[in-house]
């Protein structure tokens, strides 16, 4: 009989050591995600979701419809937002650290505070009713995906290249 119990024991322990914690997980489920359950939410619709004062490493939210959603105060580190749709998203005081918004629509969006240093904004869509206002740009690669911002650079000053446009990959969002 001990030898039965010592086997399924045995079964048993490595069962729990290799299972991956279910926050690893993506899911399509937004409700899930919201819940902190998962780690992704590609393609998710998270229109007008409240996730203020949420912490976040590796977040995979490409393609996700963010419209109106509620970022402040968050901390997404290395977070994937490539083609999202964070158009007039609440993101201030928010830290994005590392984090990629390729061909993200931040139009209309309040980065206002925002941490965004180191990020990749290339080919984001950043318009006069984005809010960038005491947004940290140091380091990042902005929309011309030439530019790595330096302090006192004038992002007026950096043009979109509308012809790079036909270069990419098109997003759902555009």
């Amino acid at each position: 009989m001990k030898t039965k119990l010592l086997g399924t024991i045995g079964l048993f322990i490595p069962l729990v050591a290799i299972a991956p914690s279910l926050a690893q997980f993506n899911t399509s489920n937004p409700d899930v995600f919201l819940r902190g359950q998962a780690k992704s939410c590609q393609g998710c619709n998270l229109r007008g979701a409240d996730l203020s004062n949420t912490r976040r490493v590796n977040a995979q939210l490409r393609q996700a419809d963010l419209t109106e959603a509620d970022l402040s105060d968050s901390y997404f580190e290395g977070a994937y937002f490539t083609c999202a749709d964070l158009t007039r998203s609440n993101l201030e005081n928010a830290e994005f650290p590392y984090a990629n918004f390729v061909d993200a629509n931040l139009s209309g969006a309040d980065l206002s505070g925002a941490d965004l240093s180191k990020t990749d904004l290339s080919g984001a869509i950043i318009d006069d009713t984005t809010n960038l206002t005491g947004a940290n740009l140091d380091g990042a690669k902005l929309w011309d995906a030439r530019t790595i911002y330096q302090p006192g650079v004038d992002l007026s000053a950096i043009p979109r290249n509308d012809n790079i446009e036909d270069q990419r990959v098109r997003c759902n969002n555009q």
